[in-house]
């Protein structure tokens, strides 16, 4: 497993669990990890194929193996004192865990009805202004031919445990990441359809989300060009989508510039994005 040191912009190995056997990677699969504080929290699957939660304490450098009951996560996201895993939107009995009281709670179901030939995947998750904020791709079936439809944000209060659509985004989105940069909400990355669960197709447009007016713009990517390194500019910040994760480049975009972003000494760095994790 490796991490990507955004100061030395560069790749480095991080400590794994246990010495790996038999010439076999230690991890069968890796679904998705947030970080808070010096804690660094990873969904996945060990090598039995059982789904677990692992916590990487990265000044003790050690980590610690978590059960869970929730089957395969999608996403996890720090709330308050809770860590929610998100998975699929019909998932019976949604579960979060409650850092204080060291067990697992249920909370209220996301409020998605499904019509025929409607499909929902989960694309995203953040905590915004101390609230759950989970992004769903939609699609739907007519014809025997898929149609890609606007995403769907919906918003959790913990206080009063209840949902609450927002307005859908100005695009389809499937598989971009959710995340806050200067107390707003964007989402970026990811593709415009979908096929066999795989994202295909143009990649979808960054957008802001206005919590206030409960409305979405796509946000002009005037000096990115066309690239394949994820990198999107978000207030004057050029942003790189590793494995879903955001990172913040250093590359800042001076006001009124009309030239576009020189992204060549990112290049060799952002196509190492092999390894199973990236966090910043």
């Amino acid at each position: 497993m490796q991490y990507f040191d955004v100061k030395d912009n560069a790749w480095r190995p991080l400590a794994s669990l246990v010495p790996a056997t038999d010439g076999l990677e230690l991890w069968s699969g890796c679904y998705c990890a947030e970080t808070v504080g010096r804690k660094l929290f990873v969904a996945e699957r060990d090598p039995d194929y059982k789904d677990c939660v692992y916590c990487y304490d990265t000044e003790l450098e050690v980590w610690e193996k978590y059960i869970h009951p929730c089957g395969t996560i999608d996403n996890l996201c720090i709330v308050g004192n809770y860590r929610y895993v998100i998975v699929s939107p019909y998932w019976p009995i949604p579960q979060r865990y409650s850092f204080a009281e060291r067990q697992w709670q249920s909370f209220a179901q996301v409020n998605i009805t499904r019509g025929p030939n409607e499909y929902y995947c989960n694309s995203g998750a953040t905590g915004f202004h101390s609230k759950l904020y989970v992004f769903y791709g939609y699609r739907s079936l007519s014809k025997l031919s898929w149609c890609m439809h606007k995403a769907k944000l919906h918003c959790f209060d913990p206080v009063g445990n209840v949902w609450e659509q927002r307005e859908s985004t100005c695009q389809p989105h499937f598989e971009p990441s959710l995340f806050v940069v200067n107390s707003k909400l964007y989402v970026a990355g990811g593709k415009k359809s979908v096929n066999l669960r795989v994202p295909c197709a143009d990649p979808a447009p960054v957008e802001v989300y206005d919590e206030e007016n409960n409305k979405g713009s796509v946000v002009e990517q005037s000096h990115i060009l066309a690239n394949n390194l994820s990198a999107v500019e978000i207030e004057g910040r050029v942003y790189f989508l590793i494995n879903k994760f955001p990172v913040d480049s250093g590359i800042r975009i001076p006001p009124g510039e009309v030239n576009p972003v020189c992204l060549d000494e990112f290049e060799k760095s952002c196509q190492k994005c092999s390894p199973v994790l990236c966090a910043p």
